[in-house]
């Protein structure tokens, strides 16, 4: 049956071999999955995802009246088919990568979402509901900065807004320690364990207070007062990317405030330089470029570059967006970053994503390979491309040793 459809239709036949041929990381849930192959008859698989809101909807209802493990395999079906489908839009360069990392985020985050609101429902049964309190989920990083690959993590904060003391309301109660770590434990697992569809997202809750040795739930008040008074600089740089993609639209609002008047706070710029010096520096110790190419951690490429971003974010309070497109045009704006390094940032985005699906890990691409990722950049020929990412980083290296020089 299935040569038989090939055979009917030749361009699905293209469309196979052009995954197979450039994209390991397609290939690979291809062969695990083929059913996967199937949801690229329909010509809306190609559309972009709608937005989160909506898209924890469509999942919504995929979910519902099913028992919670099936519930889990059909959220598990519908997502993994939708960042497939991304994925053979760069292949076969329907859609501009920038595009594609903004529908990779839509689809996490909506999938975020009503994975919660499900791990919720189905906590609150045996424990009821805490009183007058919530849970709320800040995405950082790529999830902040609405711009995913195909491989990327989800990090993440939990945080409630339950007070001391008191207890939940069903025939199991708990208090509130117990109660917002447990839920946030169930939706952790709904997220990142694999069941008979496959998996989803690798979530990584390192970045709260305390790291991985911390409650893996913190109270608000309790988040506030230790980003106000115990801090590292780090943490605050990873808070110019934070914003909450889920509680409720009030406490969302109080919460965003909060975030911006932490970053807003006076600081010590030549603190603030090299503090973000030094730990740029470990990172380099030990986590070092993988090759020439390593659009994200090498010299001059996008880690630097999110550095560079941070650093001036916190010492002149200009361009305090989580998207870091929208930061550096601001920081452009006001003439603390050249107008080019907007650009910069675009050209090894674009590079970043195709590469996650054309060489993980140690996948060496062929020549036709670079050609497609070429053009996906929009570069007339590899070489071309090249010559561009040579001068993307020595801008990003520029100003990011400028900032070091306290030259800005």
């Amino acid at each position: 049956n299935f040569f038989r459809l090939l055979e009917a239709r030749p361009h699905l036949a293209q469309l196979l071999a052009k995954v197979l041929a450039h994209a390991p990381a397609l290939a690979d849930q291809l062969g695990r999955r083929p059913e996967l192959f199937e949801g690229l008859f329909d010509a809306s698989s190609f559309s972009m995802p709608p937005p989160a809101a909506e898209f924890a909807d469509v999942l919504r209802d995929a979910m519902s009246g099913h028992p919670y493990d099936v519930a889990l395999d059909r959220a598990r079906r519908v997502v993994n088919e939708r960042r497939f489908a991304l994925g053979v839009q760069l292949i076969d360069r329907r859609r501009d990568p920038l595009e594609v990392t903004e529908g990779y985020a839509r689809v996490a985050e909506g999938t975020l979402v009503a994975l919660a609101r499900m791990a919720e429902t189905e906590f609150e049964a045996a424990h009821g509901r805490f009183p007058d309190s919530e849970l709320v989920v800040l995405g950082l990083g790529r999830l902040g900065g609405h711009s995913l690959t195909h491989a990327s993590d989800l990090d993440i904060i939990y945080l409630h807004t339950a007070g001391q003391g008191g207890a939940s309301g069903g025939r199991k109660p708990l208090g509130p320690n117990d109660y917002f770590n447990r839920l946030a434990s169930r939706i952790t697992a709904a997220l990142g364990v694999p069941t008979a569809a496959g998996p989803l997202y690798d979530v990584d809750t390192r970045l709260r207070p305390g790291g991985a040795k911390g409650m893996l739930v913190v109270s608000l008040e309790a988040f506030e007062q230790y980003q106000r008074n115990e801090a590292w600089t780090w943490e605050h740089m990873a808070l110019c990317r934070a914003r909450p993609v889920f509680g409720s639209e009030e406490v969302r609002a109080e919460v965003t405030a909060m975030i911006d008047g932490i970053l807003r706070m006076p600081r010590d710029g030549a603190k603030v330089i090299a503090d973000a010096a030094k730990m740029r520096d470990d990172i380099r110790r030990h986590k070092p470029p993988r090759s020439a190419l390593d659009v994200k951690l090498g010299p001059g490429g996008l880690v630097d570059l999110e550095f560079a971003t941070h650093v001036l974010q916190l010492t002149t309070h200009v361009g305090l967006s989580t998207r870091l497109e929208e930061a550096l045009e601001a920081l452009a704006a006001e003439g603390l970053v050249q107008a080019n390094i907007v650009e910069a940032l675009k050209l090894l985005s674009r590079m970043l994503v195709m590469m996650r699906l054309v060489a993980p890990e140690d996948v060496k691409p062929t020549r036709e390979t670079w050609q497609l990722v070429a053009e996906a950049c929009g570069a007339a020929s590899w070489d071309a491309l090249l010559a561009e990412h040579d001068a993307a980083r020595q801008s990003i290296a520029e100003l990011w040793n400028s900032i070091k020089e306290g030259k800005r």
